[in-house]
């Protein structure tokens, strides 16, 4: 069973390399939580959610837009859920740069409780099992160019960098208000493995992600 782990200190960090009951505060001992993950296509009833508890409200529209573009057929919305809880999601856009053989892999997050435990790069590897599914070349996605820290985590999952990008993109706010997004971005990208043994997105079932608290 493959398994996370985060330990946290007294000071809120976390580090991967160590798990168990632990003194706490006062004393106390430390409690090990051990919670159902499963990677899987998001479903209607999970849009309100998505929002983070308001975190994410202003981008409904986004959210919306991605879900109705797996409900064509052009895209895919995966989750990672946790326990019944969205903590994760990434999306594909196998439209946009149908002509030149790439999916387009973006809006990859990570609720801020669960980071650190190796979801997000779950949520890649299992978007790209979708591309292999789907027989699209190249996954590429993109890096905004003031966000370089992420380059690594990219780097290591195989992305090469392929070029850049600039533009922008509009929505709107469920207040009306539109806004606009400048795009700069660094575009990278991973051939997919010929011959590669596609998975179905909620192949996780019966993983486990195991949280140690204070």
């Amino acid at each position: 069973m493959a398994t996370a782990h985060r330990r946290t200190g007294p000071y809120g960090t976390a580090n991967n390399d160590s798990l168990g009951t632990e003194p706490g505060e006062n004393g106390g001992k430390g409690t090990i939580l051990a919670l159902p993950l499963t990677i899987r296509p998001a479903r209607q009833e999970d849009l309100p959610t998505l929002e983070w508890y308001g975190l994410h409200t202003p981008h409904r529209e986004i959210i919306a837009g991605a879900f109705r573009l797996q409900e064509r057929g052009d895209g895919s919305m995966l989750l990672a859920d946790v326990n019944g809880f969205p903590a994760g999601q990434i999306c594909i856009d196998f439209l946009r740069k149908r002509p030149s053989g790439r999916a387009t892999l973006w809006a990859l997050r990570v609720f801020q409780p669960f980071r650190g435990l190796g979801i997000g790069g779950r949520l890649v590897r299992e978007a790209e099992q979708v591309v292999i599914q789907r027989a699209v070349p190249y996954a590429e996605l993109g890096v905004d160019r003031d966000n370089a820290g992420v380059l690594p985590f990219y780097e290591r999952l195989g992305y090469e960098h392929c070029g850049r990008e600039r533009g922008q993109f509009l929505y709107h706010t469920p207040e009306g208000r539109l806004v606009r997004v400048a795009i700069d971005q660094w575009l990278l990208h991973k051939r997919m493995a010929e011959g590669a043994e596609p998975a179905t997105a909620g192949a996780d079932n019966g993983r486990c992600l195991r949280l140690a608290g204070d």
